[in-house]
């Protein structure tokens, strides 16, 4: 018998033998949140704020849909260089045509009468040909200034100035590709080829689609991710 007053002390317990019990009938819970889950879980790929699903970590930001693609601003600029300098040289031609064309059309005379092969009666006036070198230079102005309206109207997300523009670079490089003997000729066709490649790359093609979408509509050919 035990001379304690208080009766025999409890049998005593083994600490290896069993984990503590909670006397509050609950499980501990983690202090720093669930872990994550497997693929499709809370916390997984695709769960709810996981990596790989929209506003999770890992997950890279939303791309505006109406931020123009850095390929339709390198090619307007290019047009727009390229095109102004164009206007400004043929602009400068025409005026010179127009104030100095008596002087130009005896030059060409001269020029053709000189000519072993000249034939009155098959070759062109000097008159004449200062009239088709002046019609050549206004029609190359008007078409430089052209090209480069289409390609403000371009940044602007205008369809069609993108399609007249491609078909303007189209011929520039064709003209260009038919008379090139120099470096300086092959300048055209090489800006010409970069601005039709800039104007399909990058994402141009959804942005010009996406043109008068309305608010909340899906882009051509998608559909809602949901029920």
């Amino acid at each position: 018998m035990s001379d304690s007053p208080y009766g025999p002390p409890p049998p005593s317990e083994n600490p290896y033998g069993q984990q503590p019990t909670n006397p509050y009938g609950q499980q501990p819970t983690n202090p720093y949140g669930a872990p994550p889950a497997g693929p499709g879980g809370a916390g997984g790929p695709g769960g709810p704020g996981g990596y790989g699903s929209p506003g999770g970590y890992g997950t890279a930001a939303p791309v505006d849909p109406d931020k123009r693609p850095g390929t339709v601003t390198a090619a307007a600029v290019i047009t727009l260089v390229c095109a102004g300098l164009s206007a400004l040289l043929f602009g400068l031609a025409t005026a010179a045509l127009v104030v100095a064309r008596e002087s130009f059309s005896d030059e060409l005379r001269k020029a053709i009468e000189d000519d072993p092969a000249f034939d009155s009666t098959d070759m062109p006036t000097g008159d004449e040909l200062a009239t088709i070198f002046l019609v050549i230079m206004a029609v190359l102005f008007i078409w430089s200034v052209v090209a480069c309206v289409l390609a403000v109207l371009a940044m602007r997300r205008s369809n069609v100035a993108r399609i007249l523009l491609v078909v303007s670079a189209a011929i520039s490089a064709l003209l260009s590709l038919v008379g090139i003997l120099s470096i300086v000729s092959a300048v055209p066709l090489i800006a010409s080829v970069a601005t039709i490649v800039l104007l399909f790359a990058g994402g141009a093609g959804d942005w010009f689609a996406r043109r008068g979408q309305q608010p909340g509509q899906l882009p051509p050919g998608t559909s809602q991710p949901w029920g």
